[in-house]
């Protein structure tokens, strides 16, 4: 029994067995046999790698919104994606240094879905169709935390989408979630689409929160953000957040005291659910997202 030596280690072995009515080869063939497979794979390695970089070059330029319709949609044709199926662009923070982006292009490569990734800084960007496969296949073994894009065509503009699943992003992590997609929050059926109101929303129920946050760093929309996302269970949020669950209890009460609403009023508690949620597309503060 030999090894097969991979780009990044043994990745299996070849088990020779002798048959007693047949003339044993012997080792050196083997030997030979391990040697092929693993150039092999080293060959397979190479032209994945020649893929990503490339892959991750027409994502940077589609990112800085350089390339023209017909450059995308043949380059997008050439890297296998369906002109007839919608896009959705995924952003990673892995939470080990294991889940890199050799592992996430490994992961959908393996199942057989185009995709472009990208790194930036700590940050994996992911250009994949909208589909169940490609979710399942970016969110399965790499142990990371993703935001995700609403859907949107081949030939729109990636500006929206980045924004969109970097806010996903950022809810996923202080919400200790592994997935969070952008517009999936059933709240928004009932905020009005006219931006002005929602602004109007978020001054009137937050203002005050949102000043005393950016004066005292005192990070209260998103202590209580967080815990009513985890249907206000303390321990959760807390754990959720990386602090105290007594600290999260004075951030709430703190909270109540600057906005005015008591949490433990309906009305008030509705109203300050909904003004959270309308951060999303009215943002005032540094934990909402740019306009869309």
């Amino acid at each position: 029994m030999l090894p097969v030596s991979g780009p990044r280690g043994t990745v299996g072995y070849v088990l020779a067995l002798e048959s007693p009515d047949a003339a044993p080869a012997g080792v050196s063939v083997v030997q030979h046999i391990a040697t092929v497979a693993a150039l092999q794979l080293s060959m397979l390695a190479h032209e994945r790698e020649m893929l990503r970089r490339e892959g991750a070059e027409t994502l940077a330029e589609m990112l800085q919104g350089v390339l023209d319709r017909p450059v995308i949609a043949r380059r997008l044709a050439a890297k296998g994606f369906a002109s007839d199926l919608g896009l959705q662009l995924a952003v990673l923070r892995p939470r080990k240094e294991t889940a890199d982006a050799d592992a996430v292009a490994d992961a959908l490569a393996d199942a057989g879905l185009p995709h472009l990734i990208l790194r930036q800084q700590d940050e994996l960007v992911v250009l994949l169709h909208d589909d169940d496969r490609a979710r399942a296949a970016l969110t399965g073994p790499p142990a990371a935390t993703v935001g995700l894009s609403r859907p949107f065509p081949a030939d729109a503009s990636l500006a929206v989408a980045r924004r969109e699943a970097q806010w996903a992003l950022d809810r996923a992590a202080e919400a200790g979630r592994d997935v969070v997609s952008y517009g999936d929050d059933r709240t928004e059926r009932w905020l009005t689409s006219d931006s002005g109101d929602l602004r109007a929303l978020v001054e009137q129920v937050l203002g005050a929160v949102i000043s005393y946050d950016a004066a005292h760093a005192g990070d209260l929309v998103t202590s209580v953000r967080v815990w009513l996302e985890h249907d206000r269970q303390t321990e959760r949020a807390a754990r959720a957040l990386h602090i105290h669950p007594n600290t999260l209890l004075y951030r709430v009460r703190r909270f109540e005291q600057v906005s005015g609403c008591s949490l433990a009023s309906t009305e008030s508690l509705a109203e300050v659910w909904l003004a959270l949620r309308a951060t999303a597309a009215a943002p005032m503060s540094r934990t909402g997202p740019p306009p869309a």
